[in-house]
């Protein structure tokens, strides 16, 4: 008969790598881990690990048993936590990546404000534009700008995200500000991303609905969002800067707009997560919790009728999130 606990243990000693890390995070033995395994080895009548002094390796059955348990083990964990939670509040470690413009962004208010809220809840976050895989690489919940990776995943728009050309006082006193789109081809570029191709500007103008592509090779290309706002405030060039992200800069004189009729197209901003079964209390939450807060956000926004009222006002509300 299957015992679901060597079960469960194997499964922790892949997922941790040694029968040592997998004895500290279950809180036992390292010999009773072991036990365990050779247990469940001795039942299946097959052998499921290689080990050595040095390392621990899966057979090539163990590897088959694992890929098909694995799911099966966390879904039984997932459904003991979501009745665990409805006499509970939300605890645990909530596992989040978040695309590296948002990071650099507003994002760091909302998830303080929520473990401020529900201190029980630890909050990870990792930060990265690379693709990844949420259920393999055991994220809770995933924000996502543009089109989602994988589409099994169940998303829910938050809303959607605009950016502004922007340049320095400086640099456009310097160089001249550009009267249309097609100039921008004659100014320096700060690119947002990796690898030397032309930067491309998809604008709509706000006023007839006209699209139009502008291509314009960078002078400088970075990584990090951060990096690129602190290159164009220093003079370096015109740059593709988040609505939201340049408001504080454009307030304060460091940043100009460069047009009044033209923006890039939005893009949304999804909030993802693997699967709708079994959805544990700290990720309901936290869902809850963003919809609300944008909503208060796009309220606030759409009772103000400029743009330099609406940065002025978004301004505000992270300060006071922020003295939650």
């Amino acid at each position: 008969m299957l015992d679901i606990n060597q079960l469960m243990v194997f499964i922790r000693v892949v997922d941790e790598g040694s029968f040592t890390s997998a004895g500290k995070s279950l809180g036992m033995p390292k010999s009773r881990v072991s036990r365990m395994v050779s247990d469940l080895e001795a039942s299946l009548g097959s052998r499921l690990l290689q080990r050595t002094t040095r390392q621990l390796s899966l057979t090539e059955v163990g590897n088959e048993y694992y890929n098909r348990c694995r799911h099966l083990i966390h879904e039984i964990l997932e459904a003991h936590q979501v009745i665990s939670d409805r006499e509970h509040a939300p605890h645990g470690v909530l596992r989040m990546m978040v695309p590296m413009v948002a990071g650099s962004g507003s994002m760091g208010h909302f998830i303080a404000k929520f473990q401020a809220l529900y201190p029980e809840v630890r909050v990870e976050v990792v930060h990265t534009d690379r693709e990844v895989n949420m259920i393999q690489e055991g994220f809770d919940i995933g924000f996502f700008l543009g089109d989602l990776p994988d589409s099994s995943l169940i998303a829910r728009v938050l809303m959607e995200t605009d950016s502004l050309l922007c340049a320095s006082p400086d640099y456009l006193k310097e160089h001249g500000r550009p009267q249309t789109p097609q100039d921008l081809v004659s100014l320096n570029c700060v690119k947002l991303g990796e690898g030397i191709q032309p930067e491309v500007y998809d604008l709509i103008n706000t006023e007839t609905g006209e699209t139009m592509e502008v291509k314009v090779e960078p002078t400088i290309v970075t990584n990090m969002m951060a990096g690129m706002v602190n290159s164009i405030i220093n003079n370096a060039g015109i740059g593709r800067v988040p609505y939201l992200l340049a408001g504080e800069s454009i307030l304060n004189g460091d940043l100009v707009p460069l047009f009044s009729n033209w923006v890039n197209r939005p893009e949304p901003i999804s909030l993802a997560y693997p699967s709708r079964q079994y959805l544990p209390k700290k990720v309901r939450m936290f869902i809850d919790f963003m919809v609300d807060e944008v909503d208060e956000l796009n309220r606030l926004l759409d009772e103000l009728p400029t743009p330099e009222e609406q940065l002025s006002a978004f301004s505000k509300f992270v300060k006071a999130s922020q003295g939650i």
